[in-house]
């Protein structure tokens, strides 16, 4: 299946956590994969009877069916479900935030609604009429989300679509999209990397100048279109930029790159699990190659209920055969002997008068007197 975008991960406390970092879904649409929305649900399932689910959302959207599955998943679990937004949530993020029992917003956090979109590619008239009442529906679906968690009217909620609205984390709480504002300790770390905005190290998928100003403005100073690194000059204090940033521990990386150390891990899980599920096709398939007939029994423990590597099992043949064998020769001892045929012999008689009888009753000829 395609990298996830997700994490899940289960707290000593018993409760769990959903990590969403960057794009939703990524470059495949969740409508049309059979594969990703039933593994979400899987890994959802494996938390177990947790009561309790931190959604921790740094997203700049995605693909709107993705995004709607996963807050109807959520929803629906047992548990209670608090999106904490510790960076951005824009666009299909924010749909799985309204989902959420609790939406908590950092103060410096970016909340994003805009219009639905949908690529069309080649199309005609009829396809993009078709296109145009696909859009209206999803709209629709998500206006009604947006009015029942914040309060407000559809109409407001449309406007504010339609005017593509960032927000800052009280600004969202004030609308109605957050319940309560926190300080998450580390500020919301904004970058202009060659033109395109990332938060807290995610790609937001968003030109830099399309940015709300108050980003813009949080960084101005920094060369457009390039990273911006360091610390402008009368720059307000909480715009930390990773550089200032003193690494010395792998807290202090996480600290500093959440999403890419979790990234990392990512990568590092599936390279173990894929090494190891190969590792033990090749033990399972030197077995099949070096079993013979008769040892059916003894592969089929090696590979499933006793396992051994393919060195122990050959030492376990040989011992089998050797075992086999000294049990076959003691059969046959011991059916010779059970049948007589140990007592007979190949002694010629000695009593001459014997002999002549015999002879004689083979040819069928009486003995004279």
């Amino acid at each position: 299946m395609p990298n996830k975008f997700w994490q899940f991960r289960n707290a000593a406390d018993g409760s769990g956590e959903l990590l969403l970092y960057g794009n939703i879904a990524g470059e495949k649409s969740w409508y049309s994969d059979d594969v990703t929305p039933k593994q979400f649900a899987e890994d959802l399932a494996a938390l177990g009877a947790v009561s309790n689910i931190t959604v921790r959302i740094n997203s700049g959207g995605g693909d709107v069916f993705a995004a709607v599955e996963i807050g109807n998943l959520l929803e629906q679990h047992t548990a209670n479900v608090t999106a904490r937004i510790g960076g951005v949530c824009a666009s299909a993020a924010t749909i799985i935030a309204c989902h959420c029992n609790k939406v908590i917003a950092a103060n410096d956090s970016t909340y994003m609604v805009h219009p639905v979109s949908m690529y069309c590619g080649y199309a005609n008239a009829a396809d993009l009429q078709k296109y145009l009442e696909a859009l209206a529906t999803i709209k629709e679906n998500i206006i009604s989300l947006y009015a029942k968690k914040t309060g407000h009217t559809k109409e407001e909620v449309t406007a504010w679509m339609d005017a593509e609205k960032w927000w800052t984390g009280p600004q969202a709480k004030e609308n109605g999209f957050a319940d309560e504002l926190a300080d998450e300790g580390q500020r919301t770390v904004y970058e202009n990397r060659n033109g395109v905005l990332f938060a807290n190290s995610i790609n937001m998928g968003l030109p830099f100048n399309k940015a709300p100003r108050f980003v813009q403005d949080s960084l101005a100073g920094s060369s457009a279109g390039q990273p911006a690194n360091t610390k402008p000059a009368g720059q307000p204090g909480h715009i930390k930029e990773v550089q200032d940033m003193e690494i010395k521990t792998v807290d202090d990386l996480r600290k500093a790159y959440p999403a890419l150390v979790d990234q990392i891990e990512q990568v590092a899980v599936a390279a173990a699990t894929e090494a190891a599920t190969n590792a033990e096709r090749a033990r399972i398939q030197s077995i099949e190659d070096m079993a013979l007939p008769g040892s059916e029994k003894l592969a089929a423990e090696a590979k499933f209920t006793k396992t051994m590597s393919a060195a122990e099992f050959a030492e376990a043949m040989v011992k089998n055969a050797k075992t086999q064998g000294a049990t076959y020769l003691a059969q046959v001892q011991k059916d010779a002997q059970d049948s007589g045929v140990n007592g007979v012999t190949n002694t010629p008689p000695t009593d001459k008068t014997e002999g002549d009888a015999f002879i004689a009753a083979i040819k069928g000829v009486a003995p004279k007197n």
